[in-house]
Parts: C-alpha cells; structure tokens; sequence
C-alpha cells in the first residue's frame, strides 16, 4: 500500500513538474491593443497582430503591481525579438529581466523606448538601436551593468539619465543631430545615504558638435573623454567635396563676445525632397568662425544639422534659447542653410522646410514671418538673421523643392519682420535661387559671408557686410553654370531701420 502511495505521489510530482515547465517554458498572451507576445522558453517575440496593419505598442509596466506578463510569470527570458510594426517599447516593459541578454529588432519601425524599459537587465550585453528611434526616456537603460557600448542614431532624443550605471561601457558613439538630457552617462554612487555622480571616461567615438570640453560633464561624460576628439573634430570629418580657402585659414579675433549666442541650422539630407548641397559643411565652418572669429565661447553655441521641426522650434527655441537669462543684455545669431519652400496653395506664403516636411505640404514647415516674429518676441538686445535659402520652390541645383515645379521659381510672398531688434540678411529674393558654389564648397551666399568675416577679422558693420555680400554674390552668380541673377538682400525690424547699418556682431 505504501509503496502504491509512493508511486502515485511520485506520478504526480513528475505530472505537476512537467506542467510547470511547460506553462513556464511555452507560454503566450496579449502586451498590448494588437501586440502579442511568445515564449519557446529562450526568446520572447513580440508582434504585431493588427489586421488594419496599424503601428502597435508594447504596454506601460511598472516594476510594483503592474508587472509585466513574462515578469510577472517569471519566465527565464534570454532574448527578446521585436517584430516589425512595433512602435514604442511602454515603460518597465523589460525592467530586472535580470537574465536578458540580447534584444533585436527585426523592422525599422520602433521610435520610443519608454521610461525604465530595461531597467536593471544586468546581463544585457547585445542591442543595436534602430535607425528611425526618435525617444529613449529616462533610464530606460539604468543599470544595464553588461552593456559594454551605445550607439545614438541621429534626430533621437535621450531622456537624463537614461544610461546612469552602465559599469561597463567601454565606448558611445553619438550622431550629430542626436539631443541628449542631464547625467545620461553618468554613474550613481550612494556614500553614507547620499547620492553622487562620476562621469564617464571611457572612449567616446563621435560627438555632436553642441557637447565639447565645457559642458560635456552635464551629460555625464568626463572632459578628458573627449578632449581630444574635440580638438581634431574639424579634421575628422569626412567632406565628399573639396574644401575651402575659408576653411584652412580662419582668423582668431581680437574680441570676446561672452554675451553673443549662436543657432546654427544645416539642413542638407531631407526624406521627402532633394538634398542642398554643402549645407552641413555650411553650417559646420560658420559655426568654427563664430568660435574662433567672433569669439563667442563654444557653450554658447548650438549648431543642428539635418533638422527637424521639433529640433528647431522645441528643443532650441523651448529648451535653449527662450531659457537663456537677461536676454535684453545679450545678442543672438541665427543661421540657417537649407530649403525654404512657397505655399503655391496660400498666396506664395514662404516657409523653412525642415528636413521632416513635404515640399508639397510646406503648411507643416515653419513660416518664415512667424519665425521672425518669435525672434522679436525673444527681446534679445540684437538678433541678426543669415539666411541661406531661397523661397522660389528651387534648390541650389536647380530641382524643385514641390513636385511639378523643378525648374520654375515662383516669387515668394515677403515674410514681414515682427518686433524687437532684428536684421535679417538673406541669399537671394523674389523669385531667385540660392545657388551653391561648387568650387568651394559652399552655399554661393555663406561662401562670401565666411570670406567677409575672414578678411574683416569679424570687425564689419553690417551695412558694409550688406554691401559687399550683394555686389559680390550678384556678381559672382553670373558667371556660374546655372548663369542665374542672385541678389542678396538685407530687411529690419521698424525698431533698428535707422539704425542698422551701424550694428556689428
């Protein structure tokens, strides 16, 4: 009897232990409207099931009540694969999945990852960010302990601290338009119930050119870490096309203009439209003349390329330059090299077109007299706008910026300049093209912008500059291929009009 007791205690521990591994090792269910995930007992795949072939998210978590289901269940998750048509990863999706070691995504499709999504996975050693992310919120990556490097695609927008105590981070490479918060690389300590920071020293690849030696501890990075990337970031850059004269011998002025700040604007690779030659490069020398030239410091200046709208209007205009304190005491530079577009549908309405809006749709851009307006509104002591752009739907090679115009420029409406003190210099007017200028390298205009700031020493006023930037481009754009009349032109706020040809940088 007792032995029959024994085999049938024995059947069911055998029968209870086989249903615990499969119900742990196989499992399925619902991690969203329309996202399903599996289990095979290594790797948790996550889909999309929608059958209108909408984009679907992972669900928000929490690392208390509002587990996740594969946390929840205590599943021994090694590897998580996202399938296409997965747009965000919810916060604490992943948090203290303490045995994940590997994560990929099989589409381009995901842009966010939530607040603390792999929070706490210490063995986590292998993801590679998709092209198209656009959001890593606060520490989504805390304490991924095994991460040995960070590559930041371009145009995406990392929360603070969202890599804080990453132990074992060897190297970060971070795209030229990518935004970065406070502390993203920085590393928690708790000493006697206090929490401090230590930076980050290890090897850093690629920087945008915002961060350098000054301020790159506010991004948890240690100076020495990019000391020297800095000092040689002129010479690493790869131009596809021949340098300038005006890039080898920049001058050192003579003047320190603490209270000057600098925007700068290259917007050369656009999704929907034709790409502006040499407008990163552009933007890149004009940035090194006001460091180097005018002698702003490099934590006044923020230079931007391949800008979205919500990089220009939120990120410089909201969190930097509308912050900047006593702005009444103080100058601002604007510069921006890139496309502007007419509305063909609203009397010619001209519009900057950042590099995520349609030529055909240019209402989704930035209207050029808003623009200007809002720079008024800013009450900086001076503001002097360079534009070079042109509003006649043709870029600087001669294709049209909206579809069915290549070749035909359409006279813009003229942007009205609100408020404040502003000078704005711009590239051509009417119904002109920006031309570029091959042989060296630059927008035709920027070209003899650099050359006057060169052979000035940055000690112009800016009616001479006005002078000598339209006899020198109109001149010039006549003898280029396009054989094409560019004339630049120079407008002002009502408060400066008498006045402005006396102003200087």
């Amino acid at each position: 009897m007792k032995k029959t007791i024994a085999i049938f205690l024995m059947t069911l521990l055998c029968i209870t232990s086989s249903f615990a591994q499969t119900s742990y090792s196989q499992a399925e269910g619902e991690c969203g409207p329309d996202t399903k995930w599996t289990f095979d007992g290594i790797t948790l795949v996550i889909t999309n099931v929608s059958k209108t072939l909408d984009f679907a998210s992972i669900d928000n978590y929490d690392t208390d009540k509002n587990l996740a289901p594969w946390v929840k269940r205590k599943l021994n998750v090694k590897k998580v694969q996202i399938n296409e048509g997965i747009r965000r990863i919810g916060s604490c999706a992943f948090a203290n999945c303490t045995n994940l070691q590997e994560v990929v995504f099989t589409g381009t499709d995901m842009q966010d990852i939530g607040w603390g999504a792999f929070l706490g996975c210490t063995r986590l050693h292998n993801i590679s960010l998709p092209v198209q992310l656009r959001n890593i919120e606060t520490i989504a990556f805390a304490k991924c302990s095994a991460l040995p490097s960070v590559k930041l695609p371009d145009h995406c927008r990392v929360g603070d601290l969202a890599y804080v105590s990453c132990t074992n981070l060897k190297n970060v490479e971070i795209a030229p338009t990518a935004m970065l918060g406070r502390m993203v690389f920085a590393r928690e300590q708790n000493i006697n119930g206090k929490v401090s920071h230590t930076l980050y020293a290890g090897e850093v690849r690629r920087l945008p050119s915002y961060i350098n030696k000054e301020n790159c501890n506010e991004y948890g990075i240690d100076p020495k870490a990019v000391e020297d990337l800095v000092d040689n970031r002129a010479v690493e850059i790869d131009y596809d096309y021949k340098t300038s004269e005006v890039d080898e011998l920049i001058p050192m002025g003579a003047y320190s203009r603490n209270n000057t700040y600098a925007l700068i604007i290259g917007n050369q690779n656009y999704r929907f439209v034709s790409d502006v030659p040499y407008a990163i490069h552009d933007a890149r020398v004009f940035a090194e003349y006001c460091k180097k030239t005018l002698g702003i410091p490099v934590g006044n200046i923020h230079i931007t390329e391949d800008a979205t709208k919500q990089m220009i209007m939120e990120e410089e205009f909201e969190d930097w330059i509308e912050t900047i304190p006593n702005r009444e005491e103080k100058n601002l530079i604007v510069y921006y090299a890139g496309h502007g577009v007419p509305d063909v549908k609203n009397k010619n309405k001209a519009y900057i077109l950042p590099t995520d809006v349609r030529g055909t749709n240019p209402r989704r851009g930035i209207a050029l007299d808003e623009f200007y307006g809002r720079l008024g509104n800013l009450a900086f002591n001076q503001t002097s706008v360079f534009l070079d752009a042109c509003f006649s739907g043709v870029n600087r090679e001669n294709e049209g910026v909206s579809d069915g115009l290549r070749g035909v420029e359409i006279e813009a409406e003229e942007a009205t300049l609100g408020g404040g003190s502003v000078v704005v210099f711009s590239a051509a007017q009417g119904n002109e093209t920006a031309q570029g200028y091959p042989e060296q390298g630059h927008g035709l205009f920027t070209y003899y912008l650099l050359k006057e700031l060169q052979e000035t020493n940055g000690d112009v006023a800016f009616g001479q500059l006005s002078d000598d930037l339209r006899a020198n481009v109109s001149d010039r754009a006549k003898q280029l291929k396009l054989r094409k009349p560019q004339t630049p032109a120079t407008n002002t706020s009502e408060s400066v009009a008498e006045v402005w040809r006396q102003l200087q940088f």
